[in-house]
């Protein structure tokens, strides 16, 4: 008979009216979430993006940019983390520079990273700075081997 009642012990949370008005609290907790989705007027309700793996990667590569080129000088960085707010844009080519000043789109990529990994210079600089310094650390490790080791002294 119970179970076909329609008044059970949840009966009032189903069926009750909403209150007419939200605490000060609740109503300050939804301005600051909905705050959050955007950078605010100042920077035009720039929406925070969804972070995928290539996002990451690209930032990755933007962070490092002062390591890939050695004549090439770039403040240091004092981020720690991925910005909340940016965008990616396209570069639009201009059709006065369609001779001499355009990537053909063969050559054209999706990401920075797969740009990157295409250019043969930097693959050819990476390759060589990277060797170096495997050959320094096993330098280093080499004649760590050599060293005396000290006494306990109490």
């Amino acid at each position: 008979l119970l179970q076909k009642a329609i008044v059970t012990p949840d009966f009032e949370k189903n069926y009750c009216v909403p209150p007419y008005r939200e605490s000060k609290y609740q109503l300050q907790k939804k301005r600051r979430k909905e705050r959050q989705k955007t950078a605010g007027d100042g920077w035009f309700g720039m929406k925070a993006p969804e972070l995928t793996d290539e996002l990451k990667n690209d930032l990755k590569v933007l962070k490092m940019r002062a390591s890939m080129d050695p004549k090439r000088f770039y403040k240091k960085n004092d981020r720690d983390g991925f910005p909340k707010y940016f965008q990616i844009g396209t570069i639009v080519d201009n059709p006065a520079d369609f001779y001499h000043s355009r990537i053909p789109r063969k050559q054209r990529k999706r990401t920075i990273v797969e740009e990157l990994l295409a250019d043969s210079e930097f693959r050819r600089y990476n390759r060589r700075k990277y060797s170096e310094i495997m050959a320094e650390k096993a330098a280093n490790a080499a004649g760590k081997k050599f060293r005396k080791k000290k006494k306990f002294r109490n």
